[in-house]
């Protein structure tokens, strides 16, 4: 009987799951082995209350990291879902905290608490202020909404979730409608009217992605610099959701790419939404944003102070079994250098494409951005290759582990795309009927695959949607 076929030293085995969870799996090897980390865990098995009593330094070693690794961002705010992280209400309320608790506010003589001063007159004093400073009227606080590209996913639910193409999504979407924009094709002009109207219908900031879910299209450089711009005109957050790009585009965040630096280089994104891949989803702040470059966060304890302000609100951030996992996560990537093995796993997953389906060179055939490609969904079929698919594109999004051997021409061939793959498809199948387990997602339109009558031969499942059904059973086997 067969085992899993070696992988470069150090590495994890291939397989054709480049679905990897909706891109949130960066690595197929364990961090627990971290040798930072592993006697924490060893720990926490036998004294847990050992281990939590180091909390405290374990989140700010965690954030400390993540700062230096993304570039000056700060992890603030810390959640179970990207999709919670993108609640207005949740930005509006974030924004409001890090505004009256900024030097602009506590610094001053005339805004900051007064010992004589009822608690409630220096509540109305600081709002005021910091309502003033944003631009916002009561609607801002009461019914927030973003303004959004036409192209971006959305979110699961909430009122982003209206923003979606998959009826699915929208028909669950609750909560004041984005203000959806079509960035790609708009000059200054029309752009600038557009944020200027959304701002006075309570809009609070714009929010993109700098590769699109829907078709792998790139944000260019000349246009984010032209919606920096126009956010700063129209005193707007800048919002960027980097739940997929994070890491795997050639930068730890996407916009941090030297082409996109160079765009607008006095204004910087005021927001990150980043995602499970790095362990926990959440929201990243720069200080020198947009929008918080105006509030002078300058020292070190000034940051700490609102980013400990905003975290007293909920009891724990983030579960400590999670934050362990989440550090060691932040420790691969420095180690194995993520955002450059990205690259490379780009270049060689289109250099096998070329040569497999020479229809892929034409130009536009593959979108995409480092190691987040997209293809015609019918190419990925006939590849057989689980991708990240939205039921309704006819786009497939190839998400490869960011390990080595992703970027080996050799292990591609063999263990991904040709038909040599069918020796390692075989071996996963004889692993999987020996543990009752499935292959993890639907063939065809990306989601939880629940069928136990699955292709033995080319590891492949399927949902019990009827037009998957249907479609799986035509699907030619490697």
């Amino acid at each position: 009987m067969g085992s899993i076929q070696d992988a470069p030293p150090g590495d994890s085995p291939l397989d054709h799951d480049f679905h990897s969870a909706w891109g949130s799996v960066y690595t197929s090897r364990s961090t627990v082995g971290d040798k930072e980390i592993l006697p924490l865990w060893q720990q926490y098995a036998v004294d847990k209350a050992g281990v939590d009593r180091k909390y405290q330094l374990l989140l700010n070693e965690y954030t400390d990291l993540f700062t230096k690794v993304f570039g000056g961002y700060y992890p603030i705010s810390l959640h179970a879902h990207a999709t919670d992280s993108l609640m207005p209400t949740t930005i509006a309320s974030l924004i409001l905290n890090t505004t009256a608790t900024s030097p602009l506010i506590l610094d001053s003589p005339i805004l900051r608490p007064k010992p004589d001063e009822k608690p409630e007159e220096t509540g109305m004093r600081v709002r005021d202020f910091a309502l003033n400073f944003l631009g916002w009227t009561e609607t801002h606080v009461l019914a927030p909404t973003f303004v959004v590209a036409d192209n971006i996913y959305g979110a699961g639910y909430g009122p982003m979730a209206h923003a979606s193409k998959e009826w699915e999504t929208s028909a669950i979407a609750a909560g004041p409608k984005p203000i959806v924009v079509n960035m790609r094709e708009a000059d200054e002009e029309t752009l600038n009217a557009q944020f200027a109207a959304a701002k006075s219908k309570g809009c609070i900031g714009v929010v993109f992605d700098m590769v699109s879910t829907e078709d792998g299209l790139v944000f260019t450089p000349e246009k984010f610099g032209l919606v920096k711009a126009c956010c700063a005109r129209n005193r707007l957050l800048l919002i960027v959701d980097e739940t997929m790009t994070a890491m795997r585009c050639g930068a730890p965040f996407a916009f941090q790419r030297p082409e996109y630096a160079r765009e607008g280089i006095e204004y910087q994104p005021d927001l990150v939404i980043f995602g499970k891949g790095i362990g926990v989803s959440g929201i990243a702040i720069n200080f020198g944003g947009v929008i918080t470059k105006g509030l002078t966060y300058t020292k070190s304890d000034d940051i700490r102070q609102t980013i400990r302000f905003w975290r007293a609100l909920v009891s724990r951030p983030i579960r400590l079994p999670i934050l362990l996992e989440a550090l060691s996560i932040l420790r691969a990537s420095v180690k194995e250098n993520w955002p450059e093995q990205s690259e490379r796993i780009g270049e060689a997953v289109r250099d096998v494409l070329h040569e497999l389906e020479p229809k892929t060179k034409e130009p536009g055939a593959i979108q995409g951005l480092g190691a987040v490609i997209a293809i015609d969904r019918d190419i990925a079929i006939r590849f057989g290759v689980m991708c990240a698919i939205r039921r309704r594109s006819p786009w497939a999004r190839l998400l490869p582990k960011l390990g080595s051997s992703s970027a080996d021409r050799e292990s591609l061939m063999r263990q991904v795309f040709g038909q040599e793959s069918k020796e390692q498809r075989q071996i996963l199948t004889r692993e999987a009927e020996r543990s009752g387990a499935i292959p993890l997602w639907c063939f065809i339109c990306g989601i939880e695959a629940t069928s136990d009558d699955w292709c033995r031969t080319c590891y492949l499942s399927y949902c019990n949607n009827e037009v998957c059904v249907q479609a799986f059973h035509r699907h030619a086997c490697i």
